[in-house]
């Protein structure tokens, strides 16, 4: 029986390093159009052929295409193995999406376009977010602190 093979870049890496309890920190890229030169961990697919895709389980996974590009069963089988999130984006239109049910279609929540754009470009949004979540933690550390020593106090005076 022959097997469902891996798609080509670093599937395969990925699936030993889960293996040993590992995974990639960073989004997986699921590359159907192009080339891309960037430190995500990609693989280079082909949307007309099957592949292994378990190895996808609880990790971000991001497929890239372009307007030519047809995607087939690719989504559905890619969201049978259960990624943590699932993404689309047309690289060439500047279009997002997240999916989120397959069957029996495709439903599609579409990004804002600035997140496209800002995701392939130089990320000053995501790190914006970034910072915003970083001080709220923090505040709320401090909440935390500041109620931790009222009832300390408290408990001395009663």
């Amino acid at each position: 029986m022959k097997t469902v093979p891996y798609p080509r870049g670093d599937a395969y890496a990925i699936a030993e390093a889960r293996a040993q309890g590992l995974k990639p920190t960073d989004v997986v890229l699921v590359v159907l159009a192009g080339r891309v030169h960037w430190d995500n961990p990609a693989v280079y697919a082909n949307p007309e052929q099957p592949y292994r895709w378990d190895w996808l389980r609880g990790l971000s996974v991001v497929v890239l295409m372009d307007s030519k590009t047809r995607l087939g069963k690719l989504l559905a089988d890619i969201l049978g193995a259960q990624p943590e999130q699932l993404d689309v984006i047309d690289h060439e239109r500047k279009l997002g999406w997240m999916v989120l049910e397959v069957i029996p279609r495709l439903v599609k929540v579409r990004w804002a376009p600035s997140w496209v754009a800002d995701w392939l470009g130089d990320s000053h949004l995501h790190d914006s977010l970034h910072t915003i979540k970083r001080e709220a933690a923090r505040q709320e550390q401090a909440e935390r602190a500041a109620k931790a020593l009222v009832r300390e106090v408290e408990a001395i005076w009663n």
